[in-house]
């Protein structure tokens, strides 16, 4: 019985480390604006040798909120998008209002790209099943990193 409660916890561990990354391993092109206006293409930044940092989230995910102000940090170490890598929010099922009254609340500076505009959809394409899942995309098109989690912005 110990031995099959033992099993039964890492199966059930790994199936819940599986849900929290896109099964992808190369970036899907596309192109959304944030909820300021600004227009993003994805394979625009890569092709400019830039990496892209995906933060995927939704407005009332607890885990969202805590790793929001640690993804703002890093975005504002890294250039706020002025440098080699480019950070983006993705929220799932949110309006703009929401996305705008979440970085308001958690102190989000880089771009975030509500459900209503295409994050939904994007994030559906991504095959994301848990939230937050942080991914980072190479300029060669490849998902270096399927989910960055436990997140910090600690370098080590």
């Amino acid at each position: 019985m110990k031995k099959f409660l033992s099993v039964f916890v890492l199966v059930l561990s790994l199936s819940f480390a599986m849900n929290a990354q896109t099964p992808l391993t190369t970036a899907v092109d596309f192109t959304a604006t944030d909820v300021h206006g600004t227009s993003h293409t994805l394979f625009t930044y890569l092709d400019a040798g830039k990496y892209v940092f995906i933060d995927f989230f939704y407005t009332t995910c607890v885990p969202c909120q805590g790793a929001a102000p640690q993804v703002s940090a890093s975005y504002q170490y890294f250039g706020c998008n002025t440098g080699d890598v480019i950070f983006i929010g993705m929220d799932t099922g949110d309006s703009d209002a929401e996305v705008l009254a979440f970085e308001s609340s958690y102190g989000v500076e880089y771009p975030s790209i509500s459900g209503d505009a295409g994050g939904t959809g994007i994030t559906s394409t991504y095959g994301i099943g848990a939230w937050p899942t942080l991914i980072l995309i190479a300029p060669n098109r490849s998902i270096v990193e399927q989910d960055i989690w436990p997140y910090s912005t600690s370098i080590g």
